[in-house]
């Protein structure tokens, strides 16, 4: 028997020394007599004696703190099994479509430096359309992106009857900057299979507009605001998702656009719209003082939770169940001519184009394996060892990309391991919460004997 890799033992600052496995996601409050022992468990479970308390034992054991020897790695083996399972098989295909790189927007901190260029032509669609039937599978899911994707709607209805032609069922999702939306378009969008709308503000309406602004100038705040309502009265069966982008500049007016739209769409939220914060990337963006690092992520997540009262992300770890299109086998970013990449964050960029829809041939092979096992944290030595890794996808898969071509390396870690103390506590508060009313066995258990 051993200490499970994946134990955590902390002091929290308002539930006292707390120890939590992220493979069973088991809480156990360590009282304060009991701290030293857990320590030296922690350091050599083979020389303490449960002689004397068998059933802290079997409380530890029962809970996944300790584990048989070869159970970590087991555990290990299964998770990396079934990731695996899940990114190289045939039944789905997962594909965001960059239907234009043009923009009607001149945002400030934009990625696609280009934001120029025509839109998917006819011949092109042909093609895609050609390129998805290849793929027999079950399921399908598309993002609608640009650009703004909207400056192409027809094109987007066009490719949409296509693939319904075809027979094959999907859902869709649209990232959106929502200042181009009309009538026709709202109508739209439950024939298109849209579930999912990501429509961003930064902030209150001088932030906004001072960031997010028409190119040659003009405001936007409003009309989104206002186009955001008419789909909402509508029978839009989605949900909208209000991204901010946070930084430094902007932080603190998260809570205040948060509260606006819950103010505004009180019937609504959070079932029909809710919202949530984008990290900017800033060593992109050296104009801009942003949070990058998962330290910094995780403090703005634990603030707004123990500030604001305000749970914009996710504030505790969970198993994931989807991986990134970067390392999935059918998963692409596909250009709007044509091209494929492996992340929508190098649409344009020539050096990161891995095949072409047209051809299945030519591909550039070590660029796809690069992108889809070369920066795997499946087979990072360092993830192994983490004791955080079951409740991690790897963090951001591109980044870690990056950092192999790079001498400056990038945390690619979720943001809940830069602030994870604050963040398991709340977890640990909000475990607590949910199992009032149920049987006691369902709450965090305290330390026995």
């Amino acid at each position: 028997m051993k200490w499970s890799r994946y134990n955590k033992l902390f002091e929290s600052k308002r539930n006292g020394w707390l120890l939590y496995n992220s493979a069973s996601s088991n809480f156990l409050m360590v009282e304060d007599d009991k701290v030293e022992s857990v320590k030296q468990m922690e350091k050599d479970l083979g020389s303490f004696d449960f002689s004397q308390n068998p059933m802290l034992y079997m409380q530890l054991r029962s809970m996944g703190f300790i584990v048989e020897d070869s159970q970590d790695d087991d555990f290990y083996n299964i998770t990396k099994m079934n990731a695996l399972t899940r990114l190289y098989s045939n039944s789905s295909l997962s594909l965001t479509i960059a239907i234009t790189r043009a923009c009607n927007f001149d945002c400030s901190y934009c990625f696609e430096g280009n934001r120029t260029g025509k839109p998917m032509s006819e011949e092109v669609e042909k093609k895609l359309i050609d390129f998805i039937s290849h793929y027999k599978c079950d399921q399908m899911s598309i993002i609608w992106y640009g650009g703004e994707p909207l400056l192409a709607f027809d094109r987007i209805l066009s490719i949409d009857s296509a693939i319904k032609k075809m027979g094959k069922k999907y859902s869709a999702s649209m990232i959106t900057n929502g200042y181009l939306f009309n009538d026709e378009k709202i109508s739209k969008l439950n024939e298109l299979n849209i579930t999912y709308l990501q429509i961003t503000l930064d902030g209150k309406k001088e932030t906004h507009d001072g960031r997010r602004y028409l190119k040659g100038g003009g405001p936007t705040y409003d009309r989104i605001l206002e186009n955001i309502g008419k789909i909402l009265k509508t029978d839009f069966k989605g949900k909208i998702h209000v991204r901010v982008n946070v930084d430094s500049r902007n932080e603190d007016e998260f809570p205040i656009v948060y509260n606006m739209i819950r103010q505004m769409f009180p019937n609504d939220f959070p079932r029909r719209i809710s919202v949530y914060p984008g990290f900017v990337k800033g060593d992109d963006h050296p104009d801009v003082s942003c949070f990058f690092e998962p330290d910094e992520q995780g403090a703005f997540i634990s603030k707004m939770m123990e500030k604001y009262g305000i749970n914009p992300l996710a504030i505790y770890p969970r198993k994931y169940s989807e991986g990134c299109v970067m390392n999935k086998k059918n998963g692409f970013v596909v250009g709007p001519d044509g091209e494929l990449y492996k992340c929508w964050d190098d649409i344009g960029d020539e050096s990161m184009v891995v095949g072409h829809i047209d051809s299945f041939n030519n591909w550039n092979m070590p660029l796809l394996a690069e992108c889809m096992v070369g920066c795997s944290y499946l087979d990072d030595p360092e993830c192994r060892a983490c004791y955080y890794l079951p409740v991690c996808n790897g963090g951001c898969h591109r980044i870690r990309q990056k950092n192999l071509h790079s001498e400056v390396k990038h945390s690619s870690c979720t943001y809940f391991k830069g602030n994870l103390e604050d963040l398991l506590e709340l977890h640990f508060e909000e475990k607590k919460r949910k199992s009032r009313g149920q049987k006691a066995g369902n709450a965090p258990a305290k330390t026995n004997g």
